[in-house]
């Protein structure tokens, strides 16, 4: 059994996301800040405050899957739409799974079949810190060992 398969065997046993953030959205707060602050993104976003993409490439999306199977993938596992994350260029979806309340692990998959990956804080752990991007890492060998099946190559900074 490789590596692949004896992670996504720990894996399945999880708590949502959903189901850890449960206070968070049930504040009226957050429940405002859900309900405005992606459009204000995307404001943003078209007036030109954010482009491109962000760092860490993990490789290129294994085309005999779909998007869809993806996404599923990543929902079993934990993960969730990123509901309050930039959209970076050419983005066709972004997920997110939270870590101990104050971070995520943030996926992004690309029209180019690309995927990236980074490790930061959470909006509802740490809005400023997260806002500011603080601390983004690569956590790479975490994404491709949850991934590693729907990806062709990994790739480096320099092959792109």
């Amino acid at each position: 059994m490789g590596p692949c398969v004896i992670f996504q065997t720990l894996m399945r046993p999880h708590t949502t996301s959903a189901a850890l953030h449960s206070g968070f959205r049930s504040t009226i707060g957050w429940r405002f800040i859900y309900k405005i602050y992606p459009p204000i993104l995307r404001i943003l976003e078209k007036a030109g405050v954010h482009s491109g993409r962000q760092e860490f490439p993990l490789g290129f999306f294994n085309k005999k899957y779909n998007s869809e199977d993806f996404q599923s993938h990543l929902r079993r596992i934990g993960f969730e739409t990123a509901l309050l994350a930039w959209k970076d260029t050419d983005e066709v979806f972004g997920m997110r799974k939270l870590h101990n309340n104050k971070f995520q692990w943030h996926i992004r998959m690309f029209s180019n079949g690309e995927i990236r990956g980074h490790y930061e804080y959470a909006p509802e752990g740490n809005p400023i810190y997260h806002i500011f991007e603080k601390m983004l890492v690569s956590e790479k060998d975490f994404f491709i060992s949850v991934i590693c099946e729907y990806l062709e190559k990994t790739v480096s900074m320099k092959e792109l």
